[in-house]
């Protein structure tokens, strides 16, 4: 009843984890207190001194922190300064005001300014009227709250100047973005509606195109019922029309190959090509080592494709989703090898950089010889037959397909079926499944 208060999802929680067969955990950030971590800093307004206490621009400013807490999570705080705290907070972010006046109004010029790199992301104007109403300026403050939120997704998913070696690749700055500033538990879908306004300011934009295109790979990960014969062609196509423009550019250069090794369609060559040359001239060597250690994953070299998931894990920040990824990716490539010792040491690694990820991967990765522990038995038990059915043909999509040798691809469901024929009837198994018995 709590979860569905506050709007929470059980596959992917943001408030309320659950520990099967123990209960409940609370894994939300604490909300910042007054003084504490400050995400948007708001003013104070610069100007003639009557005109920052003009009670209109002060409704504004209240108004305007106000639509920015409603439109952001709880745990990216928004604060308002005075003239006094002007430099009080450490924000990435501050929105800046300023005043003049004349015989039309007062007029407000309104600024996004990144705190990093000094950048004004966005600038625009807007009058007080002298007979505007404070409901003129509510509306205004709403508005303005909305492009504040949609150029702060932009400066983090898109990609701008060269890539540093530990940066995440573009599908997982889309992923973050939308982690950050999103109030749903399904986040990718914000990443579509401001995609989709990207799209439409600059159709025809490559990094744009790849961004949407890394938007669609999200979708097939992410979402059980997406249909990858209506998708992969997309993502082909626009990986395609960004081709010509991208190849300067390592990081979408990488972007593309990625794409292109994850469809297949016998572009791996090209991927390869890519790939390769990308991390000969760019400096985003994480992102690299974790594309070319698919590439190898899908040669087959899978001894080479865990070296370099081991690189790029070295790599990522500790912690982030992309360092967890490349653990996924190199828990399923040791599956594959059968190495059961090292994915035994490499998924409780995973394990300990995210605990969820046992909820979501652990009856996957269980030992074939062992019995399954019990957290895991009652997650096996409690999947209605369809779920489980949807589950082992996406674990098959995702991963297993890619590897090209026969042994290798039934190593990788040896685990799963073992327990799967312990727990559950083996007439669940969806018909491409069932040839790894």
């Amino acid at each position: 009843r709590l979860r569905g208060k506050l709007g929470d999802s059980a596959r992917a929680p943001r408030f309320i984890a659950t520990s099967y067969g123990q209960g409940y955990s609370w894994i939300a950030a604490p909300e910042p207190e007054p003084d504490g971590d400050v995400y948007v800093a708001v003013g104070p307004a610069a100007g003639p001194e009557a005109l920052r206490g003009e009670p209109r621009v002060k409704a504004f400013l209240v108004d305007l922190a106000d639509a920015l807490r409603a439109r952001l999570p709880s745990e990216r705080g928004v604060s308002l300064l005075s003239l006094a705290a002007a430099g009080a907070a450490n924000a990435p972010f501050r929105v800046e005001v300023g005043l003049r006046q004349d015989d039309t109004g007062v007029h407000c010029a309104v600024v996004l300014r990144e705190a990093a790199s000094g950048r004004a992301l966005r600038a625009e104007r807007w009058t007080i009227a002298p007979a505007d109403a404070a409901q003129v300026g509510r509306s205004a403050a709403t508005a303005f709250a909305a492009s504040i939120k949609s150029e702060i997704w932009r400066s983090l998913a898109r990609v701008r100047g060269d890539a540093g070696p530990t940066d995440e690749p573009i599908e997982l700055r889309l992923h973050r973005a939308a982690l950050l500033l999103s109030r749903s538990p399904q986040n990718w879908l914000d990443s579509e509606a401001e995609l989709e306004k990207l799209r439409a300011e600059h159709p025809n934009d490559p990094q744009t195109a790849l961004m949407w295109a890394s938007h669609l790979y999200a979708r097939l990960v992410l979402d059980l019922s997406s249909d990858p014969a209506a998708l992969e062609p997309q993502i082909e196509a626009l990986v395609f029309e960004a081709l010509p423009h991208v190849r300067d550019d390592p990081m979408l250069a990488l972007a593309a190959a990625k794409l292109l090794c994850f469809v297949g369609r016998g572009h791996l060559e090209l991927a390869e090509a890519l790939a390769e040359e990308a991390f000969a001239r760019g400096t985003a060597f994480a992102s690299a080592f974790a594309v070319l250690g698919q590439l190898r994953l899908n040669r087959g070299r899978l001894r080479e494709a865990s070296e370099h998931f081991d690189h790029a894990i070295e790599l990522a920040e500790p912690g982030s989703e992309f360092q967890v990824f490349l653990m996924v990716l190199k828990c399923t490539t040791l599956l594959a090898l059968d190495d059961r010792q090292a994915c035994q040491a490499a998924t409780e690694a995973l394990y300990r950089a995210k605990p969820l990820t046992r909820t979501q991967m652990g009856v996957f990765l269980a030992s074939p010889d062992e019995p399954l522990p019990d957290d895991l038995r009652q997650i096996l038990l409690a999947l209605d037959a369809d779920l489980l059915r949807r589950l082992l043909a996406h674990f098959e999509y995702l991963f297993v397909r890619r590897v090209p040798d026969a042994a290798s691809r039934k190593n990788m469901f040896r685990g799963v079926l073992a327990q799967l024929a312990r727990h559950r009837p083996l007439d669940e198994l969806p018909a491409r499944v069932r040839a790894y018995l």
